[in-house]
């Protein structure tokens, strides 16, 4: 069960776009907490994104309601979709946690499997981790064999992207990176070539990476809402150099202007910033 606010950055679809929808059709039948908040279970989070999908394929969204509506549900919205992840990696075996996650991407295109499943499982590792109910030893695994796959994943795109890189890392001090190697991925796969510069990067690092590489922009995360004052050096660090950042992460909300935000869906952040991307810099520049 998650809040409004989280079923927004799960499935990409706007807080008020969801409440509309709740209105206006009866494909949503939520619950809410003895205090009226909306919350929202696997099944509703499966219809949001299917409707999602229609609408922006050009369906009318009350056609798309009706059309999900008589849609039979995929056995991930019947049962628990990270049950499987949780177990394996309660038992510390690395080789089915790897099956799991490589029987994910297998069957789904990589960008709908890290916004619908492995950022919502690492997510909920996370919640199951602070409950005790998961060790410290079972997060670090499946937080390894995650960045293994994604680190396959984002050289098996290749380089042979043209134009000016984006550089991509974490703050001084934040090694959280699932999420920003995934959009690194996912920015390759748009076709935007990429420096993936990895956690903890220092800030004589970026300096030196922004004059050195010629980016056109830099892309950091806001993980925790400690990093917030992190990734503002980072911003005020590559001002000085005038390379635009934009941050992504849970958090980002609370990095002040100027940066730019990429939002919680990996998707439509990669594509955003390929539809602004800058080409190679004249030859006489």
């Amino acid at each position: 069960m998650v809040t409004i606010k989280k079923a927004s950055e799960l499935t990409g679809v706007p807080e008020h776009t969801l409440r509309a929808w709740e209105r206006r059709y009866s494909l949503l039948v939520l619950s809410r907490t003895a205090s009226g908040y909306r919350i929202y279970d696997d099944e509703a989070l499966a219809r949001i994104s299917a409707m999602h999908e229609l609408v922006q394929a050009g369906w009318a969204p009350r056609a798309a309601a009706v059309e999900v509506a008589h849609r039979p549900l995929s056995d991930d919205a019947r049962v628990d979709p990270h049950a499987e992840l949780l177990a394996a990696a309660a038992d510390l075996d690395a080789s089915a946690v790897a099956r799991v996650i490589e029987e994910r991407f297998a069957h789904t295109g990589f960008e709908t499997v890290v916004d619908r499943w492995l950022l919502p499982a690492m997510h909920r590792i996370g919640l199951e981790w602070a409950e005790g109910t998961v060790s410290v030893a079972a997060e670090h695994l499946v937080s390894n064999v995650v960045m293994r796959r994604l680190s396959a994943a984002y050289e098996a795109v290749g380089r042979g992207q043209s134009g000016r890189p984006v550089l991509i890392g974490a703050p001084p001090g934040v090694d959280h990176q699932i999420g920003l190697m995934a959009f690194a991925v996912a920015a390759r796969r748009a076709g935007l070539p990429t420096i993936y510069l990895g956690a903890q990067v220092p800030l004589p690092a970026w300096r030196e990476a922004a004059t050195r590489s010629g980016a056109w922009v830099a892309v950091t995360t806001v993980p925790r809402s400690r990093d917030v004052a992190r990734a503002r050096r980072v911003v005020e660090c590559l001002g000085e150099e005038r390379l635009p950042v934009w941050v992504g992460g849970k958090y980002q909300h609370l990095v002040a202007e100027p940066p730019r935000r990429l939002g919680h869906n990996i998707a439509t952040a990669a594509a955003t910033l390929a539809a602004q991307a800058i080409g190679p810099e004249p030859a006489d520049a």
